[in-house]
């Protein structure tokens, strides 16, 4: 493994994809995509992690996604995050105004 390679690797417990943003952009990776370095909420034995843009649940993690064995997805979505500076993934969550 290079150098390069090794800097690369990526985590795939903090890599998801979010379906609900996979929608609404039209399919678009890049927009559905984020990394998340905090824990998240225990759902009924389930990891749940709120994506930031949107605030839906409907997530995925890339460990979880290789557990179920979608690894052409998985390999499909990996090479999208090589090919993009980890600062477009990292979204701060949204504020909502207090009512």
């Amino acid at each position: 493994m290079s150098v390069l390679n090794f800097l690369k690797r990526i985590n795939r417990r903090h890599w998801f994809v979010c379906h609900a943003c996979m929608m609404n952009s039209n399919h678009d990776p890049v927009r559905s995509l984020f990394f998340q370095d905090t824990p998240g909420e225990d759902f009924m034995g389930r990891m749940m992690y709120p994506c930031p843009r949107c605030s839906s649940t409907n997530t995925r993690s890339f460990q979880m996604l290789k557990e179920e064995g979608s690894d052409q997805a998985l390999f499909g979505l990996e090479r999208i995050v090589r090919q993009h500076p980890r600062s477009i993934f990292e979204v701060k969550p949204v504020k909502t105004p207090a009512a």
